[in-house]
């Protein structure tokens, strides 16, 4: 091998070893040649490749081949290109051989980075982790804490193929030499895995997934490696990767703690079966990274680098980096003879000594940039679709890792995470596999980002589309500005249907709180099209809650190191793909106005004209109860004043809510007309001029991403805006004293008048339109077991909505049911019974009973005037026993009968008719306590071999499940003859 003054390097290629030259390309992420060595064949594998044009091809992959320099051997694959001028030796191949660029006297010169004897010769031969030995720290053993209360914790062990057993006994004795594992008798167990390696050796996994459940865990130290990478400073251009080997085998466990990690070994060769634990800190086990990383960082304390050399750590691998390559060569030398002194060992194979371009954590590091490792990008391509939910998460994990080089990362996998709401198995589409194919193209031609310089400023540049957040961090150098990261963030649901101005705030503030994750809080200045500051201070107040404004404020107002820039010319997402914006200048106060208007011809002032109606709602509690009430007035300074619509509304709806009404109702009244409602609620008066456009585009949903209290009202609100031909919608004072136009205090009195209307129908309303255009009643949302009633009762959709009984009552759930039940009760103050048959003519309700006992329990002024009676017992109850055989009850009244005797009972007509009773069964609300031949016939029809029917049956009330029971048993006992069937009914004594 040898080395020329253009970047050209010759390795020994193929089984006859020929030599082929190879243009080093540090653009090219896989290495290429254009002739196959002898005895190489192509193989079946087809990758595709992008080329200097920027288009992208097939190409074919020649695997297995072998390559050798002076220092180092190794097999990889090819790509094979017949059309290229000279081999190209990528990035992926650059690692491995060791092999660098260095700009020196004008020219490009290849430097064959290796570690040489005379290094070797100055290295403790103990740090290396040769023969398999490991090492040990000399610091306190670690104690586990564990919930408290935490019972023995065992998991069967997981069957084991003979092979895997045969694979991991070498490593099991081995680790018993060195005292690494040791036997015992705990009352723990978890299972091991034999895990086979790609060199055919076998890895020992514990499953420790139950033990981490239950461990009392620290807060985790280990750094963010996107933090840690931008402490890389820009400047240095030489690096050492040193890999730390069983790093956590270095930890000793306390003796308190070792049993908590004991598993079962069955040895394929003695035959014996027993348990074996760790002595040191256990691989898996979710506190190991970050208490070794603690361990090491303290030891670390006690290392000082040569001049500018720093030392990064992440959990056990460390980073040397430093400008001067002789002051990290002897940095690096010094830091391994410090951690072969303190008992670490390190991996000579994966050891990576002074280099120009090293690969950390997944990241190719050079002077001044980072990139995605090739073995990571090829690695993810590789993935086939997924299949399952598992599939997704583990496609979403990997890609998210690499989202900083990802443009418009969140919409990109927007599919993905669409999958992951729908049932297994998931549905995998032609559009899906193109999406997923876009997303894989994006991360091949992934840019090389910069790495951040802290002393510097940063700019961030800001856009939003489709409810996304989309940004990029650059910064100089060189004369133009170079990317750091890319970045995008799904804005929440509330910013979502806010106007583009003001999502712009929220983008920018998301952007700026990632983005100091990479600036380390350093200064930034912020780019975009919109005027942050004059609509977080002229705008916002309407439309974002106080917390947030203050957030926004604290974020992109008070900050000494951020600056905000409103770019004209400069378009803001010039690192984005795709075109820019045709349209990035504009007016963000006068865009706003016109995205907040329900309708463009909207007025906040009265119109000259038209017809002017005052609007009012009321709620309140008069004599211990609540009424509530709406009252609409027309009038004008030239006309008197009348009521032309009031109404009496649920005791339980709000003065907001009704003045919401009231103002829908005025609306609706000035269908194909012209005129202007005066109301003087604010509430309303922001839903129609401002909160109602918002809500509507973000789906009715309030500041916590949840469905708005009042939504089916406020939906009426804005389909009734639309109704006038002309509308201005006015705020004017309340409660004023004066009686004048203004004033409003005519509809306020006749709101207050219908709601204590003792005669006035009581409106139970949805706030939805029917397709008369005539409000309807609500249609009850019915829960699982009221879906399981309408099944099996046989129950039947109603013309306008829910569901009617065989008899043709409508059937409600409880919420409906209380409502209803709350209101006859303020009107008559019947009891419970009274309640439940008034309410039952017309309707019917699972435990409405219950229910109406509630209300009547609930008003203070029954509690006031009724006088408090003590429980009775019920009667047919047995006494408590206090002794064996002290209270004796026969059950010589109940017989015996079959399936068979049974059928013919309720399906077949006996010869001669013979009455047949009910039981007294008590209340029949329970599921225990329904008519014994119902619950008979269902035994029946389950399968059950015998059943047991009493020669007489009665029920009692309460009667809302007597009726319908009576009419099932009516159907099924007595549908041939009905004489057959007597029916007897006891009222219960008061």
């Amino acid at each position: 091998m040898y080395h020329q003054e253009e970047p050209i390097v010759n390795f020994e290629v193929g089984l006859q070893h020929e030599e082929f030259e190879f243009l080093v390309d540090t653009g090219a992420d896989r290495s290429s040649i254009k002739k196959l060595p002898v005895g190489v064949s192509i193989g079946a594998r087809i990758c595709e490749v992008m080329g200097a044009e920027g288009k992208p091809f097939k190409a074919s992959i020649i695997e297995g081949v072998e390559v050798r320099g002076n220092s180092r051997q190794i097999v990889t694959d090819f790509i094979y290109l017949l059309d290229l001028e000279s081999n190209l030796l990528g990035r992926d191949l650059q690692v491995q051989l060791g092999v660098g660029i260095i700009p020196e006297e004008g020219r490009m010169k290849v430097k064959i980075m290796k570690l040489t004897t005379e290094d070797l010769e100055k290295i403790n031969p103990e740090v290396w982790a040769e023969g398999g030995k490991s090492g040990l720290l000399n610091i306190p053993p670690i104690k586990i804490e564990m919930q408290p209360g935490t019972p023995p914790i065992r998991v069967k062990q997981y069957p084991i193929s003979l092979e895997g057993k045969k694979g991991l006994t070498p490593k099991i004795e081995q680790l018993l030499k060195e005292g690494i594992l040791e036997p015992c008798m705990s009352p723990h167990n978890t299972p091991v895995l034999a895990v086979k390696k790609a060199e055919g050796k076998y890895r020992l996994v514990q499953d420790l997934r139950e033990i981490n459940k239950r461990t009392i865990t620290k807060h985790p130290v280990v750094p963010n490696p996107y933090t840690l990478l931008s402490q890389i400073p820009r400047e240095h251009a030489w690096f050492t990767i040193i890999d730390l080997k069983d790093a956590f085998w270095a930890c000793p466990l306390a003796e308190e703690s070792r049993d908590w990690f004991a598993f079962e070994w069955d040895n394929p060769e003695t035959k014996r079966k027993q348990q074996l634990r760790w002595t040191r800190l256990p691989q898996g086990f979710t506190e190991s990274p970050n208490l070794f990383g603690q361990a090491l960082e303290e030891l670390l304390e006690q290392f000082t680098p040569e001049g500018q050399v720093q030392i990064l750590q992440y959990v056990d691998d460390l980073l040397v980096s430093g400008e001067n390559q002789i002051e990290v060569r002897i940095t690096s030398i010094q830091l391994l003879n410090f951690l072969g002194e303190k008992g670490l060992k390190v991996s000579k194979k994966k050891l990576q000594f002074v280099k120009s371009e090293v690969t950390y954590i997944g990241h190719l590091i050079g002077r001044g940039y980072k990139k995605l490792s090739p073995e990571r990008i090829a690695g993810i391509l590789a993935i086939p679709a997924p299949r399952t939910k598992r599939d997704v998460r583990k496609l979403l994990g990997l890609f998210g890792y690499c989202r900083l080089w990802i443009d418009k990362y969140t919409q990109s996998v927007k599919f993905l995470y669409g999958k992951l709401v729908n049932p297994e198995p998931i549905e995998w589409t032609q559009d899906d596999e193109n999406q997923l194919k876009e997303l894989k193209n994006k991360l091949s031609t992934a840019p090389v980002l910069s790495l951040p310089d802290l002393k510097k400023e940063f700019d961030l540049f800001v856009n939003t589309e489709g409810g996304v957040a989309y940004g990029v961090v650059a910064q100089e150098w060189g004369g133009c500005k170079k990317p750091i990261a890319f970045l995008s963030k799904l804005l929440d649901p509330v910013a979502r249907g806010w106007p583009t101005c003001l999502q712009a705030i929220a983008a920018t503030a998301m952007l700026v709180e990632e983005s100091q994750k990479l600036t380390l809080h350093g200064k930034i200045r912020v780019h975009t099209p919109h005027d942050i500051k004059t609509v977080l201070s002229q705008k916002a107040p309407g439309w974002v809650t106080d917390s947030r404004i203050l957030k926004y404020e604290i974020t992109l107002v008070n900050s000494e190191n951020l600056s905000l820039t409103t770019s004209k010319n400069l378009n803001p997402a010039q690192f984005l793909s795709g075109e820019p914006p045709p349209e990035l200048e504009h007016d963000c106060l006068e865009l706003m106005s016109f995205q907040t208007k329900v309708r463009e011809d909207l007025e906040s002032t009265p119109l000259p004209y038209g017809k002017g109606l005052f609007t009012d709602g009321s709620s309140r509690v008069l004599e211990g109860k609540r009424i509530s009430g709406y009252a609409i007035v027309e009038g004008s300074i030239t006309e008197n004043i009348k009521v032309i619509e009031k109404g009496k509304l649920p005791s339980s709806w709000s003065a907001q809510l009704c003045e919401i009404y009231a103002v829908k109702r005025g609306l609706d009244l000035l269908e194909g007309d012209r005129g202007t409602i005066y109301t003087d609620s604010k509430y309303a008066f922001g839903i129609v001029h401002t909160f109602g456009k918002i809500w509507e585009e973000r789906g009715y949903l309030n500041s916590k991403g949840k469905d708005l209290a009042h939504k089916e009202v406020i939906k009426s609100v804005l389909t009734s805006l639309l109704k006038p031909i002309e509308i201005a919608v006015v705020h004017v004072k309340g409660h004023q004293k004066e009686n004048t136009f203004e004033g409003n205090k005519l509809a306020d009195q006749e709101a207050k008048r219908a709601a204590q209307d003792p005669k006035g129908p009581i409106k139970i309303l949805a706030l939805n339109e029917t397709s008369e255009g005539e409000e309807g009643e609500e249609e009850p949302k019915y829960d699982e077991m009221e879906l399981k009633t309408i099944e099996n009762l046989g129950m039947k959709k109603g013309e306008h909505g829910g569901w009617l009984t065989p008899d043709g009552r409508k059937f409600l759930n409880k919420p409906l049911a209380r409502r209803i039940l709350t209101e006859i009760h303020e009107l008559t103050h019947w009891g419970t019974q009274g309640l439940c048959d008034h309410f039952l003519k017309e309707n019917f309700c699972i435990g409405v009973y219950g229910l109406a006992k509630a209300v009547t329990q609930g008003c203070v002024v029954c509690q006031k005037v009724n006088q408090r009676m003590m429980r009775k017992a019920i009667p047919g109850g047995t006494e408590l026993a206090l002794r064996p055989f002290q209270s004796i009850q026969g059950f010589g009244h109940i017989q015996t009968t079959t399936p068979e005797l049974l059928r013919s009972l309720v399906q077949s007509e006996p010869e001669s008719p013979k009455p047949f009773n009910l039981l007294d069964l008590g209340s029949v609300g329970l599921p225990q306590q329904r008519p014994a031949a119902l619950r008979l016939l269902e035994a029946e029809e389950e399968g059950e071999a015998s059943a047991q029917i009493p020669n007489f049956l009665e029920f009692r009330e309460p009667p809302e499940l007597g009726a319908l029971l009576e009419q099932q048993l009516r159907e099924k006992l007595g549908k041939k003859s009905p004489e057959l069937l007597e029916i007897r009914r006891i009222r219960p004594k008061k």
